[in-house]
């Protein structure tokens, strides 16, 4: 009888440790999200420069993160800008002096605007927390296709590095560095209006 209320002391220790452990472990990935969630707000009112590629090309340029709005505009090899909102977006060709305008949700640049403006892109994600680095994993549906995003945080401070999204074979990936914070004084910065109409 002793033998056996030793064992089930022993078992009833270990039950106790391991819940204690795992909500531990619960409350400190709760407080990581949380940061996480926090930096993406503060976001808002930061440019980064950026490099973009497809395994084939190489584009750069900065992405402008406003309060509802991201600007990206890209200056090598070509002068393109796109002006992104929740629902609609616009491509902007400086050479050629040519704006469209495009549903953001029927496009891959709905993924790009959920992750940079914050929108519930951690819900329902994969979140691994390393030592140096944060990963997410998460997967879109858009118009049939199947994305899969991977996002990647530099740790300890929090820092955005790194998008990449997957689709069968193809890719693209950008890499984010030199952010800072931003004071665009021209109202027409972010504005869904071609600003060579007329010309």
């Amino acid at each position: 009888m002793q033998v056996k209320d030793k064992l089930l002391k022993k078992i009833s220790w270990l039950l106790i440790f391991l819940i204690v452990a795992s909500l531990s472990k619960s409350s400190v990935g709760n407080k990581n999200n949380l940061n996480l969630i926090n930096y993406n707000e503060k976001l808002k009112g930061t440019s980064a420069f950026f490099i973009q590629t497809d395994g084939k090309t190489l584009e750069e340029g900065e992405v402008y993160v406003g309060v509802e709005r991201i600007r990206i505009d890209y200056k090598k090899p070509e002068k393109i800008s796109l002006v992104l909102s929740k629902n609609k977006s616009m491509y902007l060709n400086h050479d050629l002096k040519e704006a469209e305008f495009f549903n953001t949700n029927k496009s891959v640049i709905k993924i790009f605007f959920k992750i940079l403006a914050g929108e519930d892109y951690f819900n329902n994600a994969d979140i691994v927390y390393e030592k140096d680095k944060i990963i997410i994993k998460k997967q879109f549906e858009i118009e049939d296709i199947v994305y899969k995003t991977e996002v990647i945080y530099e740790n300890n401070p929090i820092q955005l590095r790194k998008i990449k999204v997957i689709e069968d074979s193809q890719y693209f990936e950008i890499g984010f560095f030199n952010h800072k914070k931003f004071s665009e004084k021209n109202k027409k910065f972010f504005l869904l209006i071609n600003p060579y109409q007329g010309n």
